[in-house]
Order: structure tokens, then sequence, then C-alpha cells
């Protein structure tokens, strides 16, 4: 590196797909209204938070702005009198948190500006649509084919990508359709590189993608030129809706879903094959497909948007494969995104999951192998399929294309080109590589994550039980407490054996032999607090209490000495004579 040469620092760009999270942390009373904290958290790392300071009419505004997706989330209802209880309050807190957590769990709503702004205010308050039309107009002012005549409602999913209707003043009949978006954070190709790039892609052809009028770019975005497919796209073809309405409104709530035949799926499923496989030979970044920019035109498939690439925008599904740690390469990338858009063109809705394991009954089984191999859980622990493998598929490779004749037989003009330079090819090299590093941490990052949630999430069970001992622990002392304090001690209650003992207690056994026994006086009278033997014994029968009275009262002077008694003695000098 030269000694005066300026090292110029890449800018990050925001990745609009990160997914946001919140929690209230507190409530406050501010001027006589109650002001709620919440945390928001962008992406996996715990570093990218903020707070936020929300009243109940915030939340009211946000809930009117979103009524046009036709999703209607329960919001916790006013109230005017005793609004400023701490009972109340802490219910209301718990009731907007639910809230928020629906809308989030929505990816339609969660990607909408309403929702961005009302979370992150920095970076979403920006009237974006203005900027696109004043970075459109001074790109072209210096080209004097194309006009903007109006900006087209927010139809596709991205913040930061706003649609024009743009007339070609050669032929001023035809409307055509400008798409503008900002460079985002996978931009790893220098300005010079990039329009290299679009010079490329200026000239390419392809049966299955859609033709591009004109492109261009400057050091924010870059803008593309197409022309004006009244029919929509493949999106809303399923969904049944207008193409020209806000995204939102389209795609919120649909009031139908129309999903497609298999010989439409399996014929175009190869075709979108076709055009992934030879972008990927090409050695363009890709990774951008939905069913949002795949187009129909006569039985044909039209794809758009494979300039997004190398724009560095995110994809669509990044949500969900950065959740993979298989998923590591654009080609992988591309399968996955392709997985998603054969469910939704199956069962006519999206799948709002990263992984699916349980399919309708009604899915052939040709097609329920080619799902289970990109989009269970074991495929993505194990690995996905190549695009080469996915072709060779019965699924795929037994469907005529009988809309494919451009393949089979093609002409001139309908051969697929794309032509890069040595210089191109090498910069699109490198771009792919960072591209996939940076997906790589990612992943890291969200695994690093996961197992700190599973470590928090046992230390809190191990608390959970510590907490539960230390609770019976002191109920037993409570209640040890209690019998003390009533004048019961447990060490004397009563038990099962002490009517046994009693008796054991108030029974002499004679010994065995001929010795006499010096009997010891009665002993004293018992303590009065203590029970007596005889008492202890209230079911003895009346024989056996007379023997024990006879016993007690019994008397060694009335006893007579005979001579087998002396007799007795000397043999036994161990014995004691009365």
């Amino acid at each position: 590196m030269a000694v005066f040469e300026k090292i110029i620092p890449r800018k990050v760009f925001l990745d609009d797909t990160q997914v946001l999270t919140c929690i209230f942390e507190n409530a406050q009373n501010i001027q006589g209204h109650t002001e709620y904290i919440i945390r928001v958290q962008r992406g996996p790392l715990p570093e990218k938070t903020w707070h936020i300071y929300k009243r109940y009419n915030d939340f009211v505004s946000l809930h009117n702005l979103l009524q046009i997706s036709g999703l209607n989330f329960p919001l916790p209802p006013k109230k005017l009198i005793g609004n400023m209880e701490r009972e109340f309050i802490a219910e209301r807190q718990t009731g907007l948190q639910n809230y928020l957590n629906l809308i989030l769990m929505n990816p339609i709503l969660a990607s909408s500006l309403p929702v961005k702004k009302f979370l992150d205010p920095e970076n979403y308050a920006t009237p974006f649509q203005e900027l696109a039309l004043q970075h459109v107009s001074m790109i072209l002012r210096s080209e004097v084919n194309y006009e903007v005549i109006k900006p087209v409602p927010e139809i596709g999913w991205r913040l930061r990508k706003h649609y024009f209707l743009v007339k070609s003043r050669v032929n001023p009949k035809e409307e055509m359709l400008l798409s503008w978006v900002e460079h985002g954070p996978d931009k790893y190709l220098e300005d010079r590189d990039l329009h290299g790039v679009f010079k490329s892609i200026s000239g390419l052809q392809h049966p299955y993608i859609q033709g591009i009028e004109f492109l261009n770019c400057n050091e924010v975005g870059g803008f593309v030129v197409r022309g004006l497919n009244n029919a929509g796209s493949l999106r809303d073809l399923l969904c049944t809706a207008k193409p020209k309405l806000q995204f939102m409104k389209k795609y919120g709530n649909p009031k139908q879903y129309k999903p497609l035949s298999p010989s439409d799926m399996a014929c175009f499923g190869r075709q979108i094959l076709e055009v992934l496989r030879f972008l990927s030979e090409k050695g363009l970044p890709f990774g951008h497909l939905h069913t949002g920019n795949i187009m129909l035109e006569n039985g044909e498939v039209k794809l758009l948007d494979i300039e997004n690439g190398v724009l560095g925008l995110p994809s669509y599904y990044r949500p969900y494969f950065v959740q993979h740690k298989k998923i590591q390469t654009l080609e992988a990338v591309d399968v996955y995104c392709f997985g998603h858009v054969l469910y939704e063109m199956a069962f006519g809705h999206p799948l709002h999951e990263s992984v699916c394991d349980i399919f309708p009954s009604s899915c052939p089984p040709v097609l329920k192998s080619v799902l289970e191999s990109i989009l269970s859980t074991e495929a993505c622990k194990g690995g996905l399929p190549t695009i080469a493998a996915l072709l060779t598929h019965p699924f795929f490779n037994s469907t005529e294309l009988a809309y494919s004749h451009h393949l089979t037989n093609p002409s001139q003009s309908d051969r697929p080109h794309l032509k890069f330079s040595s210089h191109v090819k090498e910069a699109l090299k490198v771009a792919r590589q960072k591209i996939e590093i940076r997906l790589k941490d990612e992943q890291k990052m969200v695994r690093h994550q996961k197992r700190l949630v599973r470590v928090q999430e046992l230390l809190s069970n191990e608390e959970e039980k510590k907490k539960r001992k230390q609770k019976q622990k002191e109920q037993l002392q409570k209640q040890h407490q209690q019998l003390v304090s009533n004048g019961k001690s447990p060490e004397r209650s009563e038990s099962p054996n002490s009517t046994s003992t009693a008796t054991s207690a108030g029974t002499v056994t004679p010994p065995s032999g001929n010795c006499l026994i010096e009997f010891s006086p009665p002993p004293p009278p018992p303590v009065p607090s203590a029970p007596s033997p005889l008492q202890s014994v209230p079911s003895a029968a009346p024989e056996r209490t007379a023997l024990l009275g006879s016993i007690c009262n019994f008397n060694k002077a009335t006893l007579r000495r005979t001579a087998a008694t002396a007799s007795a003695s000397n043999l036994n000098q161990g014995c004691i004579l009365p």
C-alpha cells in the first residue's frame, strides 16, 4: 500500500430485515399521563438496544395505521375513570406487551414502515419517498429519454424501495415502471465495479428473466426501468389481489387464496431453477427469490430484481435462514428461498416459519418429497440439495416443459446471454465471499444468543426450584411454631405404638428357674401430669386388672418359711431370702 494512500471506510447500511423485539420495563407518571418505558432490541446482539417512551394514544395511532391490513389485533380498551390506578396500569401494560408481540410475529406488519417508525423513530423518521424522488430526478437529469410521471404507492415490502411511473420520450404512450432502492448492508462492490456490472446486466438476455429497459446507480442507490406488467406478480395471483394496491392492504389478510395446480408448479418451478442455475454459473449473487418478484407472461416465468444482490440488499427470507448454520452459501440461500416459493405455490399462502415438518394430506407424495428435502428440520440441519440435484428430481425432470421451447430450440434472440469482464468477475467473486462471511458471522451470533437464552432458562428453573424448597421449608417452620404456640409439642404426639409401650411397661414377666424374687416395694405415685400404667390400659380385661392389683398390693410379711425354702436357699446362694 502506498504511504499516502487514503483508506476510505466502507459505509455500513442498516439491515431492515433484522428482527425487532421489545419488552415493557416500567411505567411512569408524566404530567398526569402514564408513559411506558419500552426496551427495543435489533437482531441477536443485546448491545443494539435502546429505550422508547410511549403513551397509550401512541398505540392508538399505530393501531389506526395498521387497520389497512385488515388484521384486527386486540388493543386494550380505553378507560376514563381510574386509569391512573396501579392495578389498571399493570393490566394495561400486559395487554400492550401482548399487542406488540402479535404485531412483531406477523412478517408483513413487522416489516411495515409504521411499525418500524414506532419502535425505531431515529432511523425510520426520514421521508424515504421524497429522497428517492430527488435521487431519481438528479440521475435522470442527464437522460433525455425518460421522464417521471408520478409516484406509485408502496406496492413492495422494502421500506427503502420506491416505485414511479415513467414514460419514454421516444414512445410517450408506453408507461414503464421505475424502481429505486438504496444500497444495502451487503454492498461490497466499489462504485466503478458496480457500474461495470450494471452495464453487463443491461445487455442480459434470458427467456425467464424480464427485460431491462434502463438502469443506473450512484453512491446512494440504484434504479431500474422495466416494462409495466398490469397482471401483477405471482403473489398477486395467489392472493387474488390487485397489483397496484398498497403492500399491507394486498397481503395483510387476503380474502381468498388460489394455489396452483401440480402441473403448473412443476413447469414454473423448472423455469425458476433454470434461472437460478444460470445466475450461479455466471457468478452473479442473487438470493432474493420470492413470489413478489416473479411475473407470469403467457405461461412463462419472468424473474425480477436480479440486481438486488450486487446492490447489497438483504433477502426477504433472511430472518429464517439465518437460524440454520448449514445454509451458508448463496446457492443454499437460493435453494431455501425456492422451497418457500414452492410451498406458497402449493398451498396459496406463505410459510411463516423457518422449517416445516407437517404438510397437508392433499399434498402429492412427489411434491412432498421436494418440500421435505428443503424445508424440513432434518434438511436444514443436514444440508440442502443443490440446484442441479433439484433439476433431476422426478417432480421437475419428468414434466414436459410445454412453455419452454426456448431451452430446447433457442433462437439467437432467446439464447441466454450475460457476459462480464475478467476484472468484474473477480470483483463479483470477492463480493460473494464477503456476503457469505457476513451471513456466517450473523449465524454464529444467533446461535450464541440461543445458547445464552437456554442457560438463562436453566438458571431460572434452578432458582424456581430453590424458591419452592425455601417456601416449603418456611411453611413447615410456620406449622411448627403454630403447634408450639398451641401447647402441642410434636415430640410428644401420640403414636400408634403408645398403647403397646404402656402395656409392656406395666407387665412383669416372671423369670425362669426356681429362684425366689424379692419384689421391690411399689413405685411412688406418678406425677399428676403423667398417666398411671393402669390408666394407660383402658381396654384391659377385668381379670388382668385384678392380677395387676394383687401384684402391686403384695405383702411379703404374709409368707411362711418352710423346709423346702431353707434347702433351696442353700442351693441358690445368689437368691435373697425374705
